[in-house]
């Protein structure tokens, strides 16, 4: 008795006291809320001076923000929405302790990590990149350049006009001045294609990223241009914008009258000599054709140097080329066609087919280039080029694929496609009817000069009958224009919003319309009701678009139906008669449930159901489609079997257990087939900026799933991109966990973060690393746990290790005969680093020793960039010296207790490469022991 009521004695005191703490926290709650307010303001304060700073300096165009800015910026504005909600609840009483002390301690982790130092970079990204553009022979395009850039120094001229007839070689001459305004620091270029049917707004939503302005929430043209204008003032650079293909007069005031501006210049190209005095140009530049001489001298240029001339032939092709009447662009295409013909005949048998009228008509001489592919396959897919709007990036992948829908391709393969497709293209692109780019995100494309896309749309007023209104501002439907003999349509990028309720274009022939990008929030019942021949359907980037109409289900020709990124339509009609259908694409919609009919689709080879709100993919109906080629899954929708997919070649998807998953692999042991692929274990984030399509690579993602006791992760055969993250059960030794170790010659990227029991990374020479990223493993110790063989790691080109506690050496000194390849390293916040070259077990350092190690050379050849942040207690790079002569870059913060820089070098000319190191603390800088005292001053030149 005695003990039970001791017992309850113990337990009311417990009580006691945990209701005092609780009472202790209430009252103490408020004042604490106040202290972590003036903390956060503190933050915002200085969020606004950095964001002034920032804007300032971004409106030179030269310089950009850095990324760890960007982000803490943004978890600022975190903070400071999360300070809200918890006073928001306090004011309805409830006090979460708990969660302002979490704030709390996020405040001070986000104070702890803003000493940035600069805060921009240099810009080196796609809008600074030159233009390609060949470099001109003729004496007179030679002469042009520098009169304009005479002119763009004269203070008094603010405007240029460049004039002359189509294909003479405006655009050219005004590119070619981009380029050289891009090396002179004292001006800030932009480009500007303009075109026909442009629309004011979309001028000037493109002025404004010039200026870092956003005006989406103006929507008045005179609000936004007044903006504009007070943007143009603040720049301090001379600003010159390109205005190329000006086909009327533009309100320079709609545009924020830059000519206004102190320090703004314009150039302008134009066919017409009146847009120029409109628009009221200071100086006119007319291009002329080129003189005979320059003109031959440009074709024999463009023949290329492996089409070897006979006398005979020579005197044919000085007869062509006279017929070009001077017109760069006719020279151009004309030679590009006739390009390796060594044969005198063809040559002879070429000019009787030339046209004799030609009067200046450049378009003969195109036309007659397009008449000479003799390729009914290769004329098409240049037409269809004309579908997209004037001076377009157009993806080559994007393309192919479009030529995939189309049947222009062949192959039995989706690579086989490809391949014929990228021929094609080259051969195109070789034959000057296309010219070779990239687009902004710097991936291949192609784009069509514009005298090309217009013989095209001429060529195709008759046969094949295109109608096209791509990317020419908004749009209204009218029933005249479908045409009762149309084959292609296309308003790519096109406003049109709403196609009226009773239109139903009677097209019997029409084959494809293209309606992507085009604002749609509805499509009418009837419009597709005499479609009855349309093969391909792209509705694809119609973010509005909420229905469709049922008559979809009876486009029984159809062979591509194109729904990418229409994010309202939540489902989709009746697929089960178009049993023609070879493409269907629904990523990113908001689709539940698999469409109704979907076994029917035999011919399928390309389904994309990525990010959408499926939860399942019946497998019966996965077997019937046993043509799939391409096949993207939700990440969240368990993959079903795919052993009955035998020519599947490319698979994005995911599994939710490692058991189905190590049965898929098991499943592709004997598996000879080249694929690609990206699969997904676990709770995967979709918010990682995965890619639209699926890339050429095959990559595994394991995240926030605990693995079993005694299961290991079978790794496909040939992978090249291996995450792990958010993982529980694992070995202490990374490379334990893995039961298949097999990858490709050119090595493995991987990235580990976020795994509490990894202790090293690997214990014997298994895996090929070429890029290891390892981030937050708070008992990490080191990446080797006992010496390995050697070459290792020799194929390793970057490693990362950043927020790992507990490791105090980087690698061994013995390591580093297996880094000749290592060209990137990053250390960072890593509490306890004391060396990132690190003494063999036993040595003294040098420190301590009375024998100098300062006669060892530690050798990292191939090292470009170099960068050490947060390392309180780093206290040696490289006990010795440290030869790295390709270095480029290297950034130094937070390594306060380093004493001593180990850079060695022998060359004549030392470090040839280096272009700029970062230094965030410049009195410590100064106080640096250096092994060579010329390299110091080297160094000293390029910091920042």
């Amino acid at each position: 008795m005695e003990a039970v009521a001791g017992k309850v004695v113990e337990y009311i005191d417990q009580g006691g006291r945990f209701l005092i703490k609780k009472i202790t926290s209430c009252i103490t709650f408020g004042e604490d809320l106040k202290t972590l307010e003036r903390n956060v303001q503190r933050l915002s304060d200085r969020t606004v001076d950095m964001r002034t700073e920032i804007e300032n300096q971004e409106q030179s165009g030269r310089k950009k923000r850095k990324q760890q800015v960007e982000s803490w910026l943004n978890e600022v504005e975190l903070l400071e929405k999360d300070l809200h909600e918890l006073k928001e609840a306090a004011t309805r009483g409830k006090k979460n302790i708990g969660a302002l002390k979490e704030l709390n301690g996020r405040v001070a982790e986000v104070e702890q990590r803003g000493n940035f130092g600069e805060l921009m970079l240099d810009v080196d990204g796609s809008e600074e990149c030159p233009m390609q553009v060949q470099p001109v022979q003729e004496e007179i395009s030679k002469q042009n350049i520098e009169v304009i850039w005479m002119w763009l120094q004269d203070e008094n001229v603010s405007s240029i006009g460049i004039y002359g007839m189509g294909g003479v070689g405006k655009t050219t001459l005004a590119k070619h001045t981009y380029n050289r305004l891009r090396k002179d620091s004292r001006y800030q270029v932009h480009w500007v294609t303009v075109s026909q049917g442009f629309s004011i707004k979309g001028l000037q939503d493109y002025l404004a990223k010039i200026v870092k302005l956003n005006l989406s929430h103006v929507k008045d043209e005179d609000g936004r241009a007044d903006q504009l204008n007070w943007a143009f003032k603040k720049i301090k650079n001379i600003i010159v914008i390109i205005l190329d293909d000006v086909w009327e007069r533009l309100s320079l005031e709609k545009l924020g009258n830059p000519l206004g501006v102190q320090g703004c210049k314009m150039i302008l190209t134009t066919r017409s000599y009146e847009v120029c005095q409109k628009m009221g140009c200071k100086k006119l530049l007319k291009v002329k054709k080129l003189n005979a001489s320059d003109a031959w001298e440009l074709f024999r240029k463009s023949l290329g140097s492996e089409t070897r001339l006979s006398p005979d032939i020579e005197r044919v092709a000085e007869s062509m080329a006279t017929k070009c009447e001077g017109l760069p662009l006719g020279l151009i295409t004309l030679a590009g066609s006739m390009r390796g013909v060594t044969d005198i005949r063809e040559w002879n048998n070429a000019l009787n087919e030339f046209p004799d009228d030609m009067e200046n008509d450049v378009f003969k001489v195109l036309k007659y280039s397009y008449d000479r592919l003799r390729d009914k396959t290769m004329q098409e897919c240049f037409l269809y080029c004309a579908l997209y709007p004037e001076d377009y990036k157009i993806g080559r992948d994007e393309l192919i694929g479009k030529f995939i829908m189309e049947d222009l391709v062949k192959g039995n393969s989706r690579e086989k496609e490809f391949n014929h497709g990228h021929t094609i293209l080259n051969k195109l692109v070789n034959l000057c009817l296309l010219e070779a780019t990239a687009d902004d995100f710097g991936d291949e494309a192609v784009r069509m000069h514009d005298l090309l896309r217009e013989m095209a749309l001429r060529i195709t007023t008759d046969k094949p009958r295109y109608m096209v209104r791509a990317g020419i501002g908004p749009q209204v439907l009218l029933g005249q224009d479908w045409v009762f003999n149309l084959d292609r349509v296309s308003f790519y990028n096109s406003n049109i919003k709403r196609i009226p309720e009773d239109m139903a274009p009677n097209c019997p022939t029409l084959s494809t319309l293209i309606l992507s990008y085009c604002d749609l929030t509805m499509v009418p019942g009837s419009f597709f009701q005499y479609m009855n021949n349309l093969q391909v359907l792209d509705l694809s980037y119609n973010s509005e678009l909420m229905d469709l109409p049922s008559c979809i289900s009876n486009l029984e020709s159809l062979r591509a139906l194109s729904l990418r990124r229409c994010e309202q339509v939540k489902s989709v009609p009746p697929l089960g008669k178009l049993k023609n259908l070879r493409v269907l694409d629904v990523f990113d919609t908001g689709i539940e449930e698999v469409p109704q009919g979907m076994e029917n689709l035999v011919k399928l080879k390309f389904l994309d159901m990525g990010r959408t709100d499926l939860d399942e993919l019946p497998k019966e109906i996965l077997t019937k489609l046993s043509h799939l080629q391409y096949l993207n899954l939700p990440e969240h929708v368990n993959a079903p079997d795919l052993a009955s997919l035998e020519l599947l070649e490319v698979f994005r998807g995911g599994f939710c257990d490692l058991h189905n998953f190590n049965k898929f692999m098991s499943s592709l042991h004997n598996y000879e087939k080249d694929w690609w692929y990206t699969i997904f274990v676990g709770q995967v984030n979709i918010d990682l900026g995965f890619d639209d399509y699926i890339p050429k690579q095959r990559r595994v993602i394991v995240e926030d799933y605990t693995i079993e006791a005694a299961t290991s992760i079978i790794l496909p055969r040939g992978i090249d991109i291996l995450e792990i993250s958010k993982c529980h059960g694992l070995s202490s030794c990374f490379v334990d966990n893995f039961l298949s170790q097999t990858t490709t010659s050119r090595g493995l990227t991987c990235s580990i973060s976020d795994c509490d029991e990894i202790e090293w990374i690997i214990n014997v020479p298994c895996i090929s690393f070429r890029n290891l990223k390892v981030q937050c493993l708070p008992n990490l110790v080191g990446l080797c746990e006992r010496k390995i063989e050697p070459h290792t790691f020799q194929d390793l080109t970057e490693l990362v290790i950043e927020k790992c506690d507990r490791m105090k050496k980087l690698f061994p000194r013995a390591m580093l005969q297996d880094l000749k390849n290592l060209e990137k390293l990053v250390v960072g916040w890593c509490s306890e680093m004391e060396e990132i070259i690190g003494r063999e077990e036993g040595e003294e350092s040098s420190q301590s020793s009375s024998s100098s190690s300062t006669s060892i050379t530690a050798d990292l050849p191939k090292l470009k960039k170099l960068y050490l942040q947060q390392l309180p207690e780093l206290k040696s790079i490289c006990e010795g010296k440290l030869m790295c002569d390709s270095l480029e870059y290297m950034t130094l913060e937070g390594c306060q207790n380093l004493k001593r820089m180990p850079f060695y070098t022998t060359n004549v000319h030392p470090f040839p490469s280096l272009r700029k190191i970062e230094v965030y603390d410049k009195n410590w800088w100064e106080r640096l022991e250096w092994e060579q005292s010329h390299v110091k001053t080297l160094f000293q030149n390029i910091v920042i």
